[in-house]
């Protein structure tokens, strides 16, 4: 079987998994465990989000390199760059894959958009886990979106590349050191 044959069959597989998801509503959305299945399926077959690539660098010391992942449903609504997606369907899953300097995998970070969730803050279903599965946070968690809430014009999503200010990277992470290639990438571009 071909390689291109079995990326299909595994996104068709993926896209199989989030078909019960796209159709639940606030009380069908999926506990911390159901997600986590879906996000280890994007981290092993994942496409990535549309603008990113690998080891890109984050913010901090913490994330110093990521990798956005999507699910078909999201790739398909940011197909031309999530800055000009103004809703995401339902069912759409992106992943942050949170790595440190050394490209040890420290957290992974979810979003996961469950129709009639919380309408308040888009629907989106956020989620944060150790590597191994160990749950962070869950739910509406209000760090996440507050954060977040920067980023309402592209329906609570940050664009690959997305370059805030320093200050607003220490309110939400305060106490956790900025990495030196973020800081690079503001003073030669400045924030986004």
């Amino acid at each position: 079987m071909s390689i291109s044959h079995k990326k299909k069959r595994l996104g068709a597989a993926c896209a199989a998994l989030l078909i019960p998801l796209a159709a639940a509503g606030a009380d069908k959305a999926p506990g911390p465990a159901a997600l986590f299945k879906e996000v280890q399926a994007l981290e092993h077959g994942g496409a990535l989000l549309p603008g990113s690539h690998l080891w890109m660098h984050g913010a901090r010391m913490a994330d110093y390199y990521t990798i956005d992942r999507a699910n078909a449903i999201a790739v398909k609504a940011a197909a031309h760059g999530v800055a000009r997606v103004t809703r995401f369907p339902a069912g759409s899953l992106y992943i942050k894959e949170n790595f440190d300097i050394h490209k040890v995998l420290k957290t992974v970070t979810a979003m996961l958009k469950v129709p009639g969730y919380d309408a308040a803050d888009r629907d989106w279903v956020m989620a944060a886990y150790k590597p191994d599965g160990h749950l962070i946070a869950y739910g509406r968690v209000q760090s996440c979106i507050s954060c977040h809430m920067i980023a309402a014009a592209t329906d609570f999503t940050f664009a690959p590349g997305t370059n805030l200010p320093i200050a607003t990277v220490q309110r939400f992470f305060p106490g956790q050191p900025i990495s030196p290639a973020y800081r690079a990438a503001l003073a030669s571009h400045g924030p986004s």
